[in-house]
């Protein structure tokens, strides 16, 4: 009888909920009429029925496995079939999915499915909740757990250093978790209070936010809230799923600003593509526009300050290989200022964003498209096209020969404006009483209407001659024709006929040293590839006139022009050269990981000049391209040029990271520029360094000096405090911006097992992070 009853016990669920005692007395060893087919008990000591109250007892090493894939551990267990209820008692234990309950009772209510707990402890890795009153409860078709006067924690210890505190918390697994009326404690010490949080355990979710202190901004307090938006809403459960619009809501106080709101929308199906479908918008009621990080003065500008910034593609088949996409680039501001103050960090990469909206269609051989640029801020300086229609034709053979073609058309109207601050500065220099007539005559040209129509065609035939092994000889053969019409405020035309001849010749030499072995530089074996090369380019065209408008042209720089025509994108600025570059470039290449690693590369050229186009010279500096990557903890990047023949500049530009223990990284930069003739002398030092004290303390600082004349422009100092379940960093910069210096702080909280929950710092905080 005793197998009997524990073999028809022994189908019966689990999970749990409080309350009933487990007393042996009135229990007989006889069988339940009605037993649960959705569970399974097992016992050590089998199981006893009690035929008067219908409950049967396990008193003994209770293992419970339900269908639904919860499974329960305890000492003993009770089940109540009139009230299809399963009581647990002893080091319970409640295993569902990444969920696990422990404390000393529970019940669960097999027919509704429902756990009910008391005192009881739960860990959701990697979140662990004491709560007074514990239940499991299916809400819009999805499981989740319902705690009261709850606390839950990420430390997992006896005593967790900091607490989330909250008359209720709804958690659903994997998904989001709910606090009502919750308070952050540091041990018992109320940090601050919210009404409401739902709180996101997918990345990027929830709510962030980013106090500290900078001298533009004052105190300051950033607020965002993440939430996903759009999907298709699910018959069964009413619940939103395939959610793919990411919305940022931002809530900002800055005491010497005033208050600032933004809404950011972003298309999460491009997520491979982070410059591309998303809206941008903020707001800020500017307390003081005249604020400055730099100290140069500033024109008066209206309080109200805003953004409007749209970047989106559209393609017709939704893939990577889409033959045909639209994009759109728009970006609409209050003032020529609103970056510098309010996003500092598109301010520095992009200081002047384009507006662009065009069509482009690819094939494996050409992309053809229309685009427009227009001005839509018009106190920058910048160039509109009204559209122009382009059609670029890759380098491929013709006619099944050994013949490559390639080539580039376009045609379009083209304006260049000058911006409303730019075009004033100059009509009050041209008004002073002081200005040279040789002065006076250059305004009136940059005041003059910049704008034409242009069609330009360029083709190129080549083709490859291995002469011997490991020598091939490629000559290159171009025309081309530009015409303009309608330009400037006579309406003239003319033309700018172009031809090109070049030659490409390159030698590869190769030796194995097999013998070279080094685990300290990372070496297995070494193949030393050497390749002289030299590179022939003649260019005739038509040279445009001074006085003749240039608005695709060349910019200043430090490097080489390049020699091949097609790559030549300043289409105004065509000038006639003879130019021979001559190099050689040294590869060092090794085993590692079952590949080929490139250990070092080293390219050496010059140019030599029959015709310069830009400085009348004989010979260009002498280049040297030195990358090196001996091991993973060990990089170095070197970049120089010197003059030879008495004309041209210094240029030094090196970066070296190493890490030489596993607790400290180096960097160290150097940037020396030297008699450019259009880019100021410079001279700077930065240097990075991250040390890890010990598990809990770690520090970084960055650090650039101008040596020209003397000024630490850059110092920035973070401390980083490991608690276990948290982390707190403060970090503090300072600017030296010759005319004013400028200063910050922040703060930096992150939960370690939920990093989603979190408190991001930047030293350049702004709106866009």
């Amino acid at each position: 009888m005793n197998r009997i009853a524990a073999s028809l016990a022994s189908i019966l669920l689990s999970t749990s909920c409080f309350g009933q005692e487990l007393e042996p007395s009135g229990f007989s060893l006889q069988l339940s009429p009605t037993m649960p087919e959705n569970l399974r008990i097992t016992s050590e000591n089998g199981a006893e029925y009690n035929h008067d109250t219908g409950l049967v007892r396990y008193p003994g090493g209770v293992q419970v496995y339900a269908n639904n894939g919860m499974q329960i551990f305890a000492d003993q267990a009770l089940v109540d079939s009139k009230k299809s209820t399963l009581h647990l008692r002893g080091n319970v234990k409640v295993y569902q999915n990444s969920t696990l309950h422990i404390g000393s009772s529970a019940s669960y209510n097999y027919d509704t499915e429902k756990l009910d707990t008391s005192n009881l402890k739960t860990g959701m890795d990697p979140i662990l909740l004491d709560s007074e009153n514990f239940k499991s409860q299916v809400i819009d078709g999805k499981l989740a757990y319902i705690g009261t006067n709850s606390r839950l924690t990420t430390h997992d210890k006896e005593n967790p250093n900091f607490w989330l505190k909250a008359k209720k918390v709804e958690i659903y697994p994997d998904e989001e978790i709910v606090f009502r009326n919750l308070t952050l404690r540091a041990g018992d010490t109320p940090i601050f209070w919210l009404p409401y949080l739902k709180q996101s355990l997918d990345t990027g979710l929830g709510y962030q936010f980013k106090p500290g202190v900078k001298s533009n901004w004052g105190p300051f307090l950033l607020n965002q809230y993440n939430i996903m938006l759009g999907g298709t809403e699910n018959p069964v459960t009413g619940r939103k799923e395939d959610q793919w619009l990411l919305s940022e809501w931002k809530f900002d106080i800055r005491s010497k600003r005033g208050l600032a709101a933004g809404l950011d929308l972003s298309d999460t199906r491009l997520g491979d593509n982070s410059n591309l479908g998303w809206l941008r918008t903020y707001y800020a009621n500017d307390l003081d526009p005249t604020i400055s990080r730099n100290g140069i003065p500033r024109e008066s500008i209206s309080d109200n300050r805003y953004k409007i910034e749209f970047k989106n593609r559209y393609d017709w088949s939704n893939s990577p290989d889409s033959e045909n996409i639209i994009d759109a680039n728009f970006t609409y501001l209050s003032d020529q200022y609103y970056l510098q103050d309010f996003d500092p960090n598109q301010y520095t990469l992009n200081p002047r964003p384009d507006n662009i909206l065009g069509y482009q269609h690819r094939r494996d051989y050409l992309q053809a498209g229309v685009f427009a640029r227009v001005q839509l801020n018009d106190f920058y300086q910048a160039d509109s096209r009204l559209p122009e229609i382009y059609l670029d034709q890759v380098k491929r053979p013709i006619f099944g020969t050994n013949i490559l073609h390639e080539g580039s058309s376009s045609i379009g109207i083209y304006r260049e404006d000058l911006g409303d601050v730019v075009e004033d500065d100059l009509k009050s220099e041209l008004a002073s009483t002081n200005i040279s007539s040789t002065d006076g005559s250059e305004i009136y040209d940059n005041l003059a209407d910049k704008k034409f129509s242009r069609l330009h065609t360029y083709q190129e035939l080549s083709r490859p001659i291995e002469i011997a092994d490991g020598f091939t000889v490629t000559p290159r053969a171009g025309a081309g024709y530009t015409y303009y019409w309608d330009e400037g405020d006579q309406d003239q035309s003319y033309s700018a006929p172009l031809g090109h001849i070049g030659l490409d010749a390159a030698l590869k030499i190769s030796r194995k040293y097999s013998s070279i072995k080094s685990n300290r530089w990372g070496l297995d074996e070494l193949l030393h590839v050497i390749q002289p090369y030299t590179n022939i380019s003649i260019l005739a065209t038509d040279e445009l006139d001074d006085d003749q408008p240039k608005i695709d042209r060349l910019t200043a720089t430090e490097r080489p022009r390049p020699l091949d025509v097609s790559r030549y994108t300043a289409i105004d600025d065509y000038k006639n050269w003879s130019i021979a570059r001559l190099g050689t470039r040294n590869t060092l290449l090794t085993k590692r990981n079952g590949g080929t690693h490139r250990w070092l590369t080293l390219d050496s050229y010059i140019d030599a000049f029959l015709n310069d186009p830009e400085f009348d010279r004989q010979f260009s500096n002498f280049y040297n391209d030195l990358r090196w990557s001996p091991v993973p903890w060990t990089y170095l990047s070197l970049n120089t040029q010197f003059p030879v023949s008495g004309q041209g500049f210094t240029e030094l530009s090196t970066f070296l990271s190493i890490l030489p223990t596993e607790n400290l990284e180096l960097g160290l930069g150097h940037s020396y520029l030297s008699n450019h003739p259009e880019i100021a002398d410079s001279n700077q030092v930065n240097s990075r360094i991250f040390f890890r004290l010990n598990h809990k303390w770690s520090f970084a600082t960055y650090h650039q000096y101008q040596l020209d004349d003397n000024v630490l422009e850059r110092q920035e100092y973070s401390i980083y405090r490991n608690f276990q379940s948290w982390t707190m960093g403060l970090g503090m910069f300072q600017r030296d911006n010759r005319l004013k210096k400028e200063y910050g702080a922040l703060i930096n909280i992150s939960l370690n097992a939920l990093p989603t929950v979190n408190l991001p710092f930047s030293l350049d905080a702004g709106t866009s992070q």
